[in-house]
């Protein structure tokens, strides 16, 4: 019989786990079968008891001895066993000698069985079967190897039914079955047993390796971790310092032993909450403090628990790098990086805390401060000055407040200062003055001097009456209205300048459905030579046909639609339309359209005008566009790419308003344009002053010179029109000749008669200064 426990024997458990298992089933044989020995022997007892009487006292009590002799050894040897369990080769050589008396006991019961079955009579019949199924069941408290007791159970199984069968012949086959099946269930019983323990050391072995593992965690952390562990008395004193402990703190472990905890540590809020504990005993965490060491400012985080002696003990650890990136971030989240000044966050929640106080709500003044054309000196100095400067408008801005009142840098060039103030609005005015001088003040950077201007938005609110969002959209609707004003000026907010604004966003609403719901048209003014009187071009202006308004001029919805970015789809739709219209009449005369800088800047530009000109049949050269300054002032590259392709496309490119810019003629030099039209400004008083005659007469001969055409706006007064043609202007246009009018009516066709009857004054004065010009081309005035 293989005596070996295959639970050893597996292919898949390593050296290591078998011997831990082993080690287990070792130390399960030698404890706790005292008790079960003991039930054995008082079973041979009492079985030699109960027989005693017969002839077989001699076999009863060899059999009694012999079977005693052999629990007494196996308790021997286990017992001893024990006391070696951590000896591996002991172990293995010896494991097998408790198996083998396992398998001995078993069949000195197993033998004996069938006989006492015969011996016995009546009721002592009984108690032998009462003592075989108390020794039977045994096998599942008793713990032995898992090979003995499944021996046990077979061997003891075999010997019932055998003695069954000698007591009772085939009458015992019930008693034989009901042995059986209760051989087979203890058998599972006893695998089902086995796995179990089998679990229960694997679990062992997995607790007991965690627990390796953090008593290695300890003795490294208490080796080469940078923290520390601290002790305190029931007084918060110190007790027994460690020297790694005493040297973060940069003392000696002499003078901190007995010394109080909280000496070492600055005050502050932290160190209250502390002290707290240490009085009551109570455990924390992260608990963080500031000490000093060697004179340099360190940041701990101290964590402790309470002892049951009445000490408070605990862990130190160093976390002044994490600290100060934390204090960085902390400050890089509230102030802005460049200037020191706070930045917009940390304004807005400054700003949201004061109007939240009923008291405060109504004092609480906001000045915008946005410096003027910043841009300029960071595109012609470079950046480096630029930041510079900012510093130091932050700096001057700093100095003219008191210490509760607020500076922010919102971003770019944009300032905010918040005040808490009852004073009235002509002191509010004469604090932005004031602030307007400090910025205008020059600056010395490098040896090089500097000045800048600024423009302030003044707010506040009344009684309480707004949110922060309310008062600083006040605000900026000041700063709005004093840039409006020209460089250097300020602001106070009023209610007109909400209704503006309310006014405008109404109009931009409206404005986004304007081309959708085919509320813009276009009208047409014509432009005259002066020396023929004929008809030469026309020039396409917007109108939007407004439900409520009514007809709204460009002058007031363009600059809207150019800020918000609707510019590019009217513009589209001007190109579209106009060269539509303007297919179906008769003549080769051009047709003027007006380009804004962000037409020109727009990479499909000369993608769209080509596919109009091809879906129209149009002669490219019948088209002019007609820019001004501002679209070769912004981004100049590019606007100059721009308007060479339109060039090459075979459009003409007009200069509009002419002499109101800046650099008129350098532009006149770079780029070659067709026409020049001349500024309504100078044509006005062009009867009376000298100067506007001279600045005409100067731009018609210098056009003449370079090849161009001149076109003068806005003629009004038949003088004005006469004075021109004299001075060489080639071309006019204005409401003497014909105030602009819808395509339909300039040209009516088959069925607008209606739209010309409506215009037929306009169109009768056009054709009377068509006339003026026709009859009086010697210069004298009808």
């Amino acid at each position: 019989m293989d005596t070996s426990d295959p639970m050893l024997d597996g292919p898949s458990l390593e050296t290591e786990f078998e011997d831990a298992l082993l080690a287990r089933r070792i130390s399960e044989l030698a404890s706790g079968n005292l008790f079960v020995l003991i039930s054995y022997l008082l079973c041979i007892a009492l079985m030699t008891v109960t027989l005693i009487n017969r002839d077989n006292a001699l076999v009863l009590l060899v059999w009694s001895a012999i079977t005693a002799a052999l629990l007494l050894a196996r308790l021997y040897i286990t017992r001893g066993t024990e006391q070696h369990s951590v000896d591996r080769h002991y172990l293995r050589k010896h494991w097998q000698i408790p198996q083998l008396l396992g398998v001995a006991t078993s069949t000195s019961w197993a033998v004996m069985i069938p006989y006492f079955a015969v011996q016995a009579e009546g009721r002592e019949l009984a108690v032998v079967a009462v003592l075989v199924m108390a020794v039977f069941m045994g096998s599942l408290l008793y713990r032995a190897p898992t090979a003995a007791r499944r021996f046990h159970i077979i061997a003891l199984t075999t010997s019932v039914v055998f003695g069954g069968w000698l007591v009772a012949g085939p009458a015992s086959a019930g008693t034989a079955a009901m042995a059986l099946l209760l051989c087979v269930t203890m058998l599972i019983a006893l695998k089902g047993q086995d796995r179990v323990f089998v679990a229960s050391v694997v679990s062992e072995l997995k607790r007991q390796e965690a627990a390796d593992t953090v008593a290695l965690l300890l003795n490294d952390y208490e080796e080469q971790s940078s923290d520390w562990l601290w002790t305190v008395g029931p007084r918060g004193n110190l007790r027994g310092v460690a020297a790694r402990f005493a040297a973060a703190a940069g003392r000696d472990v002499d003078a901190l032993e007995g010394a109080p905890l909280l000496q070492l540590f600055m005050p502050g809020d932290q160190r209250d909450r502390l002290a707290r504990h240490l009085v009551e005993r109570s455990a924390f965490r992260d608990l963080l403090v500031k000490l000093r060491v060697d004179g340099e400012l360190r940041y701990w985080r101290l964590s402790a628990r309470p002892r049951d002696d009445g000490r408070l003990s605990g862990v130190a650890r160093d976390v002044t790098n994490n600290q100060l990136i934390k204090d960085r971030v902390a400050f890089m989240a509230h102030y802005d990086n460049l200037t020191g000044l706070a930045n917009r966050y940390l304004f807005n929640e400054r700003l949201r805390k004061m109007l939240d106080h009923p008291d405060s709500a109504g004092c609480v003044a906001l000045f915008y401060i946005d410096l003027d054309d910043f841009k300029a000196i960071n595109d012609m100095r470079g950046h480096g000055v630029g930041d510079r400067l900012l510093r130091e408008v932050g700096a001057r801005l700093e100095h003219e407040i008191r210490e509760d009142d607020l500076v922010a840098r919102l971003g770019g060039d944009e300032f905010a200062v918040l005040i808490e103030t009852r004073a009235g609005a002509g002191m509010l005015i004469e604090r932005a003055h004031r602030f307007l001088s400090v910025i205008r003040e020059p600056y010395e950077l490098e040896g090089q001097l500097y000045r800048i201007s600024s423009s302030v938005g003044v707010a506040r609110c009344s009684e309480g009456d707004c949110d922060a969002d309310e008062l600083m959209r006040r605000a900026d609707l000041a700063l709005y209205s004093a840039k409006a004003k020209g460089r250097d000026n300020l602001a106070l907010f009023e209610p007109a300048l909400d209704k503006a604004a309310r006014e405008r966003r109404t109009i931009e609403t409206d404005l986004r459905e304007a081309v959708p719901r085919g509320q813009l048209r276009m009208h047409y003014q014509p432009v005259i030579d002066l020396d023929t009187g004929a008809t030469t071009s026309y020039e396409a202006l917007l109108r939007w046909y407004h439900p409520q308004r009514g007809i709204v001029a460009p002058g007031e919805f363009l600059k809207i639609a150019e800020e918000t970015g609707l510019i590019m789809l009217i513009g589209d739709w001007v190109i579209r339309q106009t060269l539509s219209e303007i297919s179906t009449w008769p003549g080769d005369f051009r047709i003027a359209i007006n380009l804004s800088p962000t037409q020109v800047l727009s990479p499909h530009l000369v993608a769209l005008v080509a596919q109009a000109i091809d879906a129209n049949g149009i002669a490219p050269e019948r088209i002019e566009f007609e820019i001004t300054e501002h679209v070769l002032m912004a981004e100049g590259d590019a606007s100059y790419n721009a308007l060479l392709r339109l060039r090459e496309l075979g459009t003409k490119i007009a200069l509009d308003d002419f002499g109101t810019g800046y650099s008129s003629l350098s532009y006149l030099r770079r780029f070659p344009f067709d026409r020049i039209k001349i500024d309504r400004h100078f044509v006005e008083r062009i009867e009376d002053n000298t100067h506007d005659q001279a600045i005409v007469s100067s731009v018609t001969r210098l056009a003449d010179a370079m090849g161009m055409q001149t076109t003068a706006e806005g003629i009004e007064r038949r003088g004005q029109l006469d004075l021109l043609r004299k001075l060489g202007c080639n071309e006019a246009q204005g409401f003497l000749i014909c105030h602009p009018l819808p395509g339909e009516a300039v040209y009516p066709g088959d069925h607008n008669d209606s739209v010309a009857a409506e215009h037929s004054d306009d169109l009768l004065a056009y054709r009377k200064a068509r006339d003026t010009i026709n009859n009086h081309r010697g210069g004298q005035v009808a």
